[in-house]
């Protein structure tokens, strides 16, 4: 119920300015939002991580910009992260997430 939240949350402040392709940035944020952002965020919430991890924080499309090699290796290519598959990201959203990635070189 809270992810739903989150959600509709990013999608009524986030304005779909930039695409990749048919991938809106807010398209990508829910997807970053509901996998990464409890440990890469400013104050993660994840109980393990006082601190987002090596100091990766993915709350903003410019956050993404910044960190797309690293995310695009250990998400879509390594499928390391999320870290043991936590929050269970499914092989649709690796594969929008990495489109939207690519598109940006």
């Amino acid at each position: 119920m809270m992810l739903r939240a989150v959600a509709m949350t990013i999608f009524a402040t986030v304005a779909p300015t930039a695409q990749a392709g048919n991938i809106s940035d807010t398209d990508v944020l829910v997807i970053v939002h509901k996998h990464c952002t409890t440990c890469h965020a400013a104050k993660p919430t994840h109980e393990s991580f006082r601190e987002p991890p090596k100091n990766i924080i993915l709350e903003s499309v410019a956050d993404l910009k910044k960190h797309a090699a690293v995310v695009y290796g250990q998400t879509v290519q390594g499928r390391a992260m999320p870290l043991g598959n936590q929050t269970e990201m499914g092989d649709a959203e690796r594969a929008t997430l990495g489109q939207w990635l690519k598109e940006l070189h």
